[in-house]
C-alpha cells in the first residue's frame, strides 16, 4: 500500500481573509480534489486529495462562525493551491477567474492574437514605440490570465 505525502502549506493570516498556500508540485488540477464538509456543529473540514502518481490527503478544520464557508475560494496555478477563507463580518469580495472564463478566453484567444500583432505591426510601422511597449505588456498580461487555472469548491 502506498503511503500519503504530507504537502508543504502555509497559513497566512489577514485582515480580512486567511490564506493557506499548499504546494502541490507534479499535481496537475484534474489530479486534485477539494471539498468541504460537517464535523460538528460550527465546525467544518476542507478535505484534500490527489493522486499523480504520489498520492496526498490534507484536512484542514475551520470553524462557520469565523469565516464565509459561502465565499471560500480555490486558485491553482504552477503546482500551487491557495485557498482563501474570507472572515465573517467584512465585505470583502474575492473575485479569480472561474472555468468558464478560462473557456471564453480560449475560444477568443486566435482572434485576439491576430487583433494584437495587427495592431503592434501598425504601431511599428508609424514609430510609436510607447504604443508597442503598452500593446506588449498587456498581451503579457492577457497570457497569464489565460493560463491560470482556478475552480471552486
Amino acid at each position: 500500500m502506498e503511503d500519503y505525502f504530507e504537502p508543504c502549506c502555509q497559513w497566512k493570516r489577514g485582515k480580512d481573509y486567511d490564506a493557506i498556500n499548499i504546494e502541490l508540485d507534479g499535481f496537475k488540477i484534474e489530479d486534485v480534489k477539494a471539498s468541504l464538509r460537517a464535523v460538528e456543529e460550527h465546525r467544518y473540514e476542507i478535505s484534500i486529495t490527489a493522486e499523480s502518481p504520489r498520492r496526498l490527503q490534507k484536512k484542514i478544520e475551520i470553524l462557520d462562525d469565523y469565516y464565509n464557508l459561502e465565499q471560500i475560494r480555490a486558485l491553482f496555478s504552477n503546482g500551487n493551491l491557495n485557498l482563501q477563507l474570507p472572515k465573517k463580518g467584512n465585505k470583502l469580495e474575492i473575485s479569480m477567474p472561474k472555468l468558464e472564463i478560462k473557456k471564453t478566453l480560449q475560444e477568443s484567444s486566435e482572434n485576439m492574437k491576430n487583433k494584437i500583432v495587427s495592431a503592434l505591426e501598425y504601431s511599428y510601422s508609424k514609430g510609436n514605440m510607447a504604443a508597442v511597449s503598452v500593446m506588449l505588456m498587456a498581451s503579457g498580461l492577457f497570457a497569464y490570465k489565460y493560463y491560470t487555472e482556478c475552480y471552486d469548491f
